[in-house]
């Protein structure tokens, strides 16, 4: 598994289908994340630095701690479909910044560590979202809700140039 930014022009097209696809701030502060294959489609999970409120949160359907919180956590609820000539695979050995390579190694060997589990999670709500809203409860329509429209970025993003 390794970590990735994804091309601002990327995000840029994207949002003009789903507003929900969050923004790079052009690459300013760049998405920082994983990619994990789901029904043969690779799709783009973006961490969320680590933040006190992580640790108190519970892992939910689109939503993973990385260690307890301590290194942040997934934010699979802006999981997006994504192209490989999308991703900008990061080097951690030459990130210059040395508290933040750390963070970066911690992520990484945390997420290592919880592969399994990632992956489940991203299959999982993958399903949830393309299930009809007539067959899921409340709880879940409200996750879908604060999700990106992956059926619609599905068959929208391999027409990005």
């Amino acid at each position: 598994m390794k970590f990735y930014n994804i091309k601002d022009d990327f995000i840029a097209f994207l949002r003009q289908f789903d507003s929900k696809v969050a923004e790079n701030k052009n690459q300013t502060r760049p998405y920082v994340g994983i990619v994990l294959e789901v029904n043969s489609i690779k799709y783009y999970a973006p961490f969320s630095s680590p933040k006190a409120k992580h640790k108190k949160m519970k892992n939910g359907k689109d939503f993973r701690k990385i260690n307890n919180g301590i290194y942040g956590a997934i934010n699979f609820n802006n999981m997006i479909p994504v192209l490989d000539s999308a991703l900008v695979e990061i080097d951690i050995a030459n990130i210059q910044d040395v508290q933040y390579r750390r963070l970066l190694q911690n992520q990484y060997n945390s997420i290592k560590a919880d592969e399994k589990n990632i992956l489940k999670t991203a299959q999982n709500l993958r399903q949830l979202i393309f299930e009809d809203e007539n067959n899921i409860s409340e709880h879940d329509k409200i996750i879908k809700q604060r999700c990106c429209n992956l059926p619609l970025l599905e068959e929208k993003y391999s027409e990005w140039k």
